[in-house]
């Protein structure tokens, strides 16, 4: 049996396949492997083996797309926790950015955006990434991402600028006040996750003016950025993420006012990976 694992920073896919059939899929914690002790990454993995009843020795191959996984050091830490744990897989680690490549792309040329709870890009040739922008992290960059769109409503509840009654659901919604908001970004740690499950509540409210702007104004911010590091974009582009896929008609929109295309939109990478790009 062979697995394959998608993860991101909220939420991780596994998949155990042979290449007839599918054995299981099962979805946990996410992971992002900059952040990530090894520790919690050895945890995550051990939940999948527990629930899944997976023969450790049975496992052959193991391909893993994870957020992180970029550079060198943080792919490697997932690496040597599959390694200890599946001793005799033949185990490949790569980028989330070649998972939405290898899954959306094939051997098409284009330019691939992530916008989940983080964002990222990258021009893909159809065979490898030659080109991405810098991501900075949700303190400094992820336009566009869940984390983002979470902030910039933040923004504007804590300046009472958000409807009544929308300011009066989210804080039912999240059992929050004003004040438990601020502990929530300053004092408990990684506030990023909180601002992330902000976009599932504004689902909601997507056909309010106001919250459509919000998240407008967000995919805008995270065009400029994109513009401004690849120059004029002639190639489609093509995305993948929670945020891409539930606002996909605001992002499709925006993109169109920029006179970019958007080729697909797909929610998550794993199924599509299955049997492609074999590693």
């Amino acid at each position: 049996m062979n697995i394959l694992i998608e993860s991101g920073a909220t939420k991780s896919t596994c998949i155990g396949y042979n290449a007839t059939c599918t054995f299981f899929s099962y979805k946990t914690a996410g992971i992002n492997a900059t952040y990530a002790t090894k520790e919690e990454i050895n945890a995550i993995f051990e939940e999948i083996i527990v629930k899944n009843n997976i023969i450790v020795a049975e496992i052959e191959k193991i391909r893993y797309y994870g957020a992180g996984c970029f550079n060198v050091a943080p792919a490697q830490k997932v690496k040597d926790v599959l390694s200890a744990l599946f001793p005799n897989a033949d185990i490949a680690v790569f980028s989330d950015l070649y998972a939405a490549c290898h899954a959306l792309c094939d051997n098409r040329a284009g330019f691939i955006g992530i916008l989940g709870t983080g964002s990222a890009s990258c021009f893909y040739d159809g065979v490898q990434i030659v080109d991405k922008a810098p991501s900075l992290g949700y303190m400094l960059g992820d336009e566009g991402s869940g984390a983002y769109v979470g902030k910039q409503f933040i923004k504007e509840y804590l300046k009472n600028r958000i409807a009544p009654e929308i300011a009066q659901d989210f804080e039912q919604t999240f059992s929050v006040s004003k004040t438990i908001v601020l502990e929530k970004i300053y004092r408990e740690p990684k506030p990023q996750a909180f601002f992330a499950a902000i976009p599932v509540f504004l689902q909601k409210h997507v056909e309010n003016e106001q919250i459509k702007a919000i998240i407008a104004i967000s995919f805008q911010d995270f065009f400029d950025q994109q513009l401004g590091y690849y120059g004029k974009c002639t190639s489609p582009w093509f995305f993948c993420g929670s945020v891409a896929y539930y606002f996909q008609d605001i992002l499709i929109e925006v993109a169109d006012k920029n006179n970019l295309k958007i080729e697909e939109v797909i929610q998550e990478c794993a199924t599509q990976l299955l049997y492609r790009k074999p590693c």
